[in-house]
């Protein structure tokens, strides 16, 4: 989280784990602002001081989730050399089937479309700040730019797939398939 005033991380901390138990339950959908509030032991008042609605709210977790999965992969490679996105792979591969969905998919609700559509373009600045790591003004090549979201689209679909099919693949052959397929990218 951004330096912030200690009161609020801990409103948005205890806002972020008490959504996460509620999205263990159900879809983001069926969830409301009392509950998330409830859960959180946060008042609504204080809840709609710093978010306009549930979907603002959900824009700002799933914003939170690719910042902490994006940074630790960052981290990571930068610290032991491990390629970057076999990192956010394994990260996607921890969460729970919810929180992917709801990170991943594109809702019917207008306003869902909308908030995922700004989640969608902070992932691409994302992304395109760590592929050119430095002179982050100038925009990206447009070669780089397209194996970039190739890449991000192959990790979320092999994420999905691994999800659907993990009765039958374990964790490490589907890394390993995941690696063999960015191997063959590159």
């Amino acid at each position: 989280m951004e330096q912030l005033d200690l009161r609020v991380q801990k409103t948005y901390k205890a806002l972020v784990e008490a959504f996460e138990r509620l999205l263990l339950e159900k879809e983001f959908e069926s969830i409301s602002v009392t509950e998330i509030c409830d859960a959180a032991m946060i008042r609504r008042p204080t809840f709609y001081k710093h978010f306009l609605d549930k979907y603002d709210f959900i824009t700002f977790f799933i914003k939170h989730k690719m910042n902490k999965i994006f940074d630790f992969a960052i981290q990571k490679s930068n610290d032991e050399g491990v390629d970057f996105f076999i990192i956010v792979f394994e990260q996607l591969l921890d969460q729970f089937d919810n929180l992917l969905h709801l990170i991943f998919s594109i809702q019917t609700n207008g306003n869902s479309i909308f908030e995922l559509e700004s989640v969608r373009e902070y992932g691409k600045s994302m992304l395109n700040n760590y592929v050119k790591k430095e002179d982050t003004d100038k925009e990206l090549p447009l070669q780089l730019s397209y194996k970039g979201q190739i890449i991000m689209g192959i990790t979320i679909q092999s994420v999905f797939w691994y999800k659907d099919k993990k009765s039958q693949i374990s964790r490490k052959e589907v890394i390993e398939l995941y690696t063999q397929t960015l191997d063959r990218l590159r």
